[in-house]
């Protein structure tokens, strides 16, 4: 399986696939190639890398791909997935944006046992504090939900942003 053929997880919205776009630990943004399924270093600054957030970001796999609709995630990681990686993401929340290019929020399966459940409010305050300064300033309809919102969304929406 590679970022072209990935298909929806079978126990969607709950776990799916993460295909790996920006490794926490690059300080310029990645593109991807949907033609070559390449991804290109570009000159832009990677925002997850500035803010300090050392996860990884990607996009759930088999709901489409940039720069098609897709659907946007921060996986929580201790590992460093690379891009192109696809790795198993259990949903623990999202950030709902204003323009509606909502962050889903998943944790990877090692990262998985050490926590009550898949939600943000069961995060390592560690983790947490690198999510919420991705985001510092909230704006009107704008904010950070637990794992129950994030799945009612996923479960009727269709990724038709970006």
């Amino acid at each position: 399986m590679d970022a072209k053929t990935v298909v929806l997880h079978a126990d969607f919205p709950d776990r799916f696939w993460v295909v790996v776009e920006q490794p926490g630990d690059e300080p310029c943004r990645l593109e991807y190639d949907p033609a070559t399924g390449s991804f290109q270093r570009t000159d832009i600054g990677s925002l997850i890398y500035a803010r300090g957030f050392r996860g990884a970001y990607g996009w759930i796999g088999g709901l489409g791909a940039p720069p098609q609709p897709h659907f946007d995630v921060l996986l929580v990681t201790d590992g460093n997935p690379q891009a192109g990686e696809i790795l198993l993401g259990h949903l623990c929340g999202m950030f709902r944006r204003g323009d509606g290019d909502h962050k889903f929020v998943a944790l990877d399966d090692r990262l998985l046992g050490r926590v009550a459940r898949p939600d943000l409010e069961c995060l390592d305050p560690g983790w947490r504090t690198q999510l919420l300064g991705l985001y510092p300033r909230i704006g009107p309809g704008e904010g950070w939900f637990g794992a129950w919102p994030a799945r009612a969304y996923l479960a009727v929406h269709p990724p038709d942003h970006d």
